[in-house]
């Protein structure tokens, strides 16, 4: 049965991952919608060497892409690290604890 639990609780975490990056992929394309009046004074966007227009799609794409490195880079640490668990419960009597 704890497998079961695990798989689903691991389910819903990516689902959650999915949304999160989905979310930022909207949230960037409305900014861009939003900031879109201002890129005809030739405003950019950049990363470190790479410059961008601020378009509804190019600040989609880089919310999509920052947010799921993001949470992939920390999604990966967590699961990498819950192999090492060890604080499994044990069986334990419960009518002995009354």
């Amino acid at each position: 049965m704890s497998t079961i639990a695990s798989t689903a609780g691991r389910r819903v975490v990516f689902v959650i991952y999915a949304v999160a990056v989905a979310v930022s992929a909207l949230f960037g394309y409305v900014l861009g919608y939003v900031v879109r009046p201002n890129v005809l004074d030739g405003t950019v966007g950049s990363l470190g060497p790479i410059t961008f227009a601020l378009t509804p799609l190019n600040l989609a794409i880089y919310g999509a892409v920052m947010v799921g490195l993001t949470l992939g880079v920390l999604l990966v640490l967590v699961s990498y690290a819950s192999q090492y668990d060890d604080a499994t419960p044990t069986d334990v009597d419960v009518d002995a604890e009354e």
